[in-house]
């Protein structure tokens, strides 16, 4: 059986995006802090200026970390298709094969059926084309494997 796991944070391997995100959150801190400062007005005290000043700059720093270092995936073996997307999530989500009836692929989704009668759908619109594919590709690679159904919805222009 074919194993396979794809990688999907592309932000550690893309500096110049990197840059740009951590520039703009850096943009974003700047002027959080100046509205404080003007809100709070003449009554300005040192407490009232560095407490805001700090959690701002630490909350910076934690989503800045976060994104760096997320580890989203998508990854199968023999027992189960385990995918996690969410960057504050810890989540890891799995749909077992022994479960699965059919799969139905569509434009930017991947539906499981289930024997239960639910389905499980994994949104995939927010991946690159190229990631898109090669996900549909390797899952329906194990799924044949495994003797599941695959069906390819079709696309439709208005």
């Amino acid at each position: 059986m074919e194993q396979f796991s794809i990688e999907l944070n592309e932000i550690s391997h893309k500096r110049t995006k990197l840059i740009r995100l951590w520039v703009g959150g850096a943009i974003v801190l700047i002027v959080l802090i100046i509205l404080s400062i003007l809100l709070v007005g003449n009554r300005l005290t040192l407490y009232e200026i560095v407490l805001p000043t700090l959690v701002y700059i630490s909350i910076y720093i934690y989503f800045t970390y976060r994104t760096y270092n997320a580890h989203i995936y998508i990854k199968a073996d023999e027992y189960a298709v385990e995918y996690k997307f969410g960057m504050l999530s810890n989540t890891v989500k799995s749909v077992i094969w022994d479960t699965i009836t059919r799969i139905k692929f569509g434009p930017t989704y991947i539906a499981f059926f289930k024997r239960t009668g639910k389905k499980t759908v994994v949104q995939l619109g927010w991946l690159p084309y190229a990631k898109v594919k090669e996900i549909k590709e390797k899952i329906c690679e194990v799924a044949q494997t495994k003797s599941i159904p695959c069906e390819w919805a079709e696309y439709k222009r208005y």
